[in-house]
């Protein structure tokens, strides 16, 4: 139900067609700040475009190639706009932020010396991590970090790693693990009159927030249009326009050049000089029908109404102990965190999966940010304008039920680790009335009793033994005994060890004939498991499975 008088939650619901279907209409989707789900004027204007404006730009004159062009030129203009930039010669179409940080990396590099310095966060996204390290390999260059508390950066502390060898800083808008904004305009006025290029990832701000580069003051800026209600495959990279005539091209082909010879080539204008190939066109014309959809709402009170939510969902996880909340309402980007000490995040992710709530567990492509916090993987939700109470009723409601459920899974005794980890006794076990169960959440509760068979193993958790997943980890180790196979598992995720103890008693004791890894996966899909878990999930457990058949060789 709405939360304002100013704003109708179910009514901006309503555009967005993915929720009326049959198979979605009980869907509490709060993993927004991976992807936004599209209205219908997004999906209606993609797929006019290819009913009625289908042809590659720029280059033809026939009629339909110039109206793509005018498409795409009036849908740059547009984002000119919705950027603040001075110009459309400052817009550039990309894939999304990453290609728009990769492609700056590439060019503001080149004409830097060993020794030069780039400042960055520990709080960015891989996107901004990453091609920087490797520009930095290729180049002798210094990356320094801002000071950070437990993976949090100390923005006020900036200028105690500028110095007159910083030639860039990129720094992300807000948190995509924790949803801590920046502030934008402290960074500008400690960066003020310093010779640098600034480079701001609004990736997670453009859905939240208006975004204007000359309130900013940055150089450079990024984000994907499927952040913001957008199509995916389709990004935007602002940048100077002095600045950007001064750098060279970062990829070279079609439709980025003026004149080419056989041994020397005269690059186009901007922007075009920075978009090779044929552009995602469909993209382009929903990108346009999403910043008209965005410019037609009040975005002043979806922000207010984000940040209800938001207040009410901490506040309501708040109350239950076993619940521990990495995030914090205020100045949130709509991102909620949480671990437990009771459980992995992976486990609970599970639970909600079953009850039709889509959330995201992993580190989020912010590894820096998540260890230095301690933690391996959290759970994420991440608020919409099309979220609404009800939406998190359900969602504090399941967690409370999921905690309730551990309680009760606590009441077995589990015994002592030993030393020379002693097989687990799976006997109990019983494939067959596993697959007896109808749904879901009667198989996952019975693998979470499963996984109690699983005792700890703290001498297993070794960088040899370790079976490595985004979203949680497990630690495999073997021995033989009489020809036969004997097999230690351990994880902090109790999912994972269920799904490990129905992988071990398929094989423990057994001899190599007697195990069959062709069976073994044909037992996982008759119970419907790959249905049920996530890709990583699955691929979790073929990883299990196939370090284990490694033993057997």
């Amino acid at each position: 139900m709405s939360t304002s008088p100013v704003f109708d939650a179910d009514h901006f619901k309503s555009q967005f067609p993915l929720f009326s279907q049959s198979e979605n209409r009980q869907l509490v989707y709060l993993d927004n700040a991976a992807t936004t789900q599209k209205p219908l004027v997004v999906i209606d204007a993609i797929r006019d475009f290819y009913l009625h404006s289908n042809a590659n730009t720029h280059r033809s004159s026939h009629r339909l190639a110039r109206r793509a062009t005018e498409m795409v030129e009036r849908v740059r203009g547009q984002a000119a706009d919705f950027l603040g930039a001075a110009s459309t010669r400052e817009i550039i179409f990309t894939r999304g932020a990453t290609e728009g940080l990769n492609l700056l990396a590439h060019s503001l590099s080149a004409d830097l010396q060993a020794g030069d310095e780039i400042v960055l966060t520990t709080a960015e996204h891989h996107a901004n991590l990453v091609p920087w390290q490797m520009v930095a390999e290729r180049l002798g260059l210094v990356i320094r970090y801002v000071p950070e508390i437990a993976g949090v950066p100390q923005f006020e502390r900036l200028p105690e790693v500028l110095s007159s060898r910083t030639r860039i800083v990129s720094m992300t808008a807000g948190s995509n693990a924790l949803g801590f904004r920046t502030d934008l305009q402290q960074m500008r006025k400690l960066l003020a009159d310093r010779e640098l290029a600034w480079i701001v990832d609004a990736a997670q701000l453009a859905a939240h927030s208006a975004v204007d580069v000359k309130t900013i003051g940055c150089d450079f800026l990024v984000c994907s249009a499927h952040k913001f209600y957008g199509p995916s495959g389709i990004g935007l990279l602002y940048g100077r326009a002095d600045l950007l005539d001064t750098l060279p091209p970062w990829q070279g082909g079609g439709e980025m050049i003026a004149d080419v010879d056989l041994h020397s080539s005269h690059y186009a204008a901007l922007p075009h000089k920075f978009e090779p190939g044929t552009s995602s066109l469909a993209a382009i014309a929903g990108l346009g029908a999403a910043i008209d959809f965005l410019n037609g709402q009040d975005r002043t009170a979806i922000a207010a109404h984000e940040q209800h939510l938001l207040s009410l969902i901490h506040k309501n996880l708040g109350d239950i102990p076993e619940i521990s909340l990495l995030s914090r309402p205020e100045n949130n980007l709509g991102i909620v965190s949480l671990v437990s000490d009771r459980c992995a995040p992976v486990d609970l992710m599970q639970w909600l999966d079953g009850k039709d709530i889509a959330v995201r567990v992993g580190h989020h492509c912010a590894q820096p940010l998540a260890r230095a916090a301690g933690h391996t993987a959290t759970l994420r939700a991440s608020l919409a304008g099309y979220n609404t109470e009800d939406d998190v009723a359900q969602f504090v409601a399941a967690v409370r039920e999921f905690v309730q459920q551990l309680d009760r899974l606590d009441e077995t005794v589990v015994s002592e680790p030993s030393v020379d980890w002693p097989e687990d006794d799976l006997s109990h076990l019983d494939i067959a009335q596993l697959s007896q169960n109808n749904n879901w959440q009667d198989r996952y509760r019975t693998l979470m009793k499963w996984s109690k068979s699983i005792g700890p193993k703290p001498q297993i958790r070794t960088e040899a033994l370790l079976v490595r997943g985004c979203e949680s980890s497990a630690w495999l180790a073997h021995r033989e005994q009489g020809g036969r196979h004997y097999f230690a598992i351990d994880s902090d995720s109790r999912i994972v060890k269920g799904l490990g103890a129905l992988l071990l008693c398929q094989m423990n004791g057994r001899r190599s004939d007697e195990i069959s890894a062709e069976r073994i996966r044909q037992t996982f899909i008759d119970l419907g498991m790959e249905q049920q878990l996530s890709v990583s999930r699955s691929n979790g457990f073929n990883a299990l499975l196939a370090r284990a058949l490694e033993f057997l060789r």
